[in-house]
């Protein structure tokens, strides 16, 4: 605890902020790990093709 006394004392915030900033980073995580993993799953059950980015990424490829 020592730490966070540290950061909080840094900052000039009290433990209810604290401890509010925490739980709003918490819940934003795991929003963001829903999203990956929905994300993923997506792509498990549609897979890109092998053509499916050609027209984007032709132009960017430098030539031989």
């Amino acid at each position: 605890m020592a730490l966070v006394d540290h950061e909080r004392a840094t900052r000039a915030i009290s433990w209810g902020q604290a401890i509010d900033e925490a739980l709003r980073l918490w819940v934003e995580e795991r929003r963001v790990e829903q999203a990956v993993r929905r994300h993923r799953e997506a792509y498990a059950r549609f897979p890109v093709g092998a053509d499916e980015f050609a027209p984007v990424l032709g132009p960017q490829r430098w030539p031989r």
